[in-house]
C-alpha cells in the first residue's frame, strides 16, 4: 500500500459513521417564545438557533462540530423547503428573506419586544446561529433543512430519511418601517468658541427623539455629492451679492466614523464632530472675507440617515441664504 493510499485509508476509518439525526430544533434563545418581529427594513436581523446532533450504530452521539465537511444547515420556508436567500450584510438593504451568519450592528428587537442577549435557559448543545432580515413586510414561518453524509433532514414535517418527521420552526412578522414627523428630529445649532481670525463656525446637531426618547442615529447616505464614509460640502454660496450680512458660507456633513473633520473656511479648519452619542453633526463656516473655494452649492441637499433599527429616514437641508442658515425638512 502507498503512503497515499495509506493516508486515505487513516482518513476513511477516522470519519464517524452517522446511522441517523437525534436531533434537529429551531427556536429562538428565550424559551416558550416561537414568533418574533423585526422592521421590513432589510437591516433589522433576528436570531434563530438551529440544534444539530446525531447517533451512529450504536447510539452514541457522534460530535458533528469536529466533522464540519459531512454536515451542511440552511433555512428554509416551512410550507414549500425553498431556501432563504444567503446574501451576507455589506452595509446596503439586503432584498427579500434572508438568512445571514453574522450579525450586524443593529438592534435586534422591535420596541417592546422580549428582549435577549445570548443564551439562555432551556439550552442543551451548541447552536448554529443565523441572523434572519426581510425588506418585504409579512409573515414568514421558517424551518431548518440539514444534509448530512448526503441525507437531507427537514424540520418542517415532511418525512425524512429515517421514516420520522419533525415539526419544529419559528415564525417571523417583517411589519412596516415607521414613519415620523420632522418635528420629531432634533437641530441644534451651537456657535464655537476660540480665536479664527475673523471666521465663524458652528456645529448643528441632528438627533432622533421620537416620543422624547432618543434612538440613535447610526449612519446616513447620500449620491448628491460624493461617495458615502467621506464629508460632503453640500453648501457653498459662492459671493453672495447685495447682502449686509456674511459675503459667503459654506457647510459641511460629517461622516460618523470622524472625530475631527477640516472644514475649509478662510483656511482649513480642524472641528471636533460627533460629540453626541447617536446624533449627527454638520459643521458651518462663515469667512472673515469672501474667498472664492469653489463650485456653487445651494440647491436641497438630500440625504437618508439610518437609525438603530435599521429604519431609513429621508431628510434634506435648505440653504436659506438670507438667514445664513441650514433649515432640516423631510427629504
Amino acid at each position: 500500500m502507498s503512503e497515499v493510499q495509506s493516508v486515505l485509508y487513516a482518513e476513511d476509518r477516522s470519519a464517524p459513521v452517522i446511522a441517523r439525526l437525534s436531533r434537529l430544533e429551531v427556536r429562538f434563545e428565550v424559551p416558550g417564545i416561537d414568533a418574533k418581529r423585526v422592521y421590513a427594513n432589510g437591516r433589522m436581523q433576528v436570531r434563530v438557533w438551529v440544534f444539530v446532533e446525531a447517533v451512529d450504530e450504536n447510539g452514541e452521539n457522534v460530535p458533528l462540530s469536529y466533522f464540519p465537511d459531512l454536515i451542511t444547515t440552511r433555512l428554509i420556508r416551512y410550507h414549500d423547503a425553498v431556501p432563504l436567500e444567503q446574501e451576507a450584510y455589506q452595509g446596503k438593504p439586503l432584498a427579500g428573506w434572508n438568512s445571514d451568519r453574522f450579525e450586524n450592528k443593529y438592534r435586534h428587537e422591535i420596541p417592546g419586544s422580549v428582549h435577549s442577549s445570548g443564551p439562555s435557559g432551556g439550552v442543551t448543545g451548541e447552536p448554529l446561529q443565523f441572523w434572519v432580515t426581510s425588506s418585504v413586510e409579512g409573515q414568514m414561518q421558517i424551518a431548518a433543512e440539514v444534509t448530512l453524509q448526503g441525507k437531507v433532514y427537514r424540520s418542517n414535517h415532511t418525512t425524512n430519511p429515517d421514516g420520522n418527521k419533525i415539526n419544529k420552526s419559528v415564525i417571523v412578522h417583517a411589519e412596516r418601517n415607521p414613519v415620523y414627523s420632522i418635528e420629531q428630529f432634533n437641530w441644534q445649532k451651537e456657535e464655537l468658541e476660540g480665536n479664527f481670525d475673523g471666521d465663524r463656525l458652528f456645529r448643528y446637531h441632528l438627533g432622533f427623539y421620537p416620543g422624547g426618547m432618543q434612538v440613535a442615529l447610526l449612519d446616513w447616505t447620500s449620491t448628491q455629492y460624493g461617495a458615502d464614509g467621506y464629508p460632503v460640502k453640500f453648501c457653498d454660496t459662492g459671493l453672495i451679492l447685495g447682502s449686509t450680512g456674511p459675503r459667503s458660507f459654506v457647510g459641511v456633513l460629517a461622516p460618523v466614523s470622524y472625530k475631527m473633520m477640516d472644514v475649509y473656511v478662510s483656511r482649513h479648519r480642524p472641528i471636533a464632530v460627533n460629540q453626541r452619542s447617536g446624533e449627527l453633526t454638520v459643521v458651518k463656516g462663515i469667512p472673515s472675507v469672501y474667498v472664492h473655494t469653489g463650485d456653487v452649492r445651494v440647491a436641497p441637499f438630500l440625504f437618508a440617515v439610518c437609525d438603530e433599527y435599521g429604519t431609513e429616514h429621508r431628510l434634506s437641508l435648505i440653504v436659506d441664504i438670507p438667514d445664513t442658515n441650514f433649515v432640516l425638512q423631510r427629504g
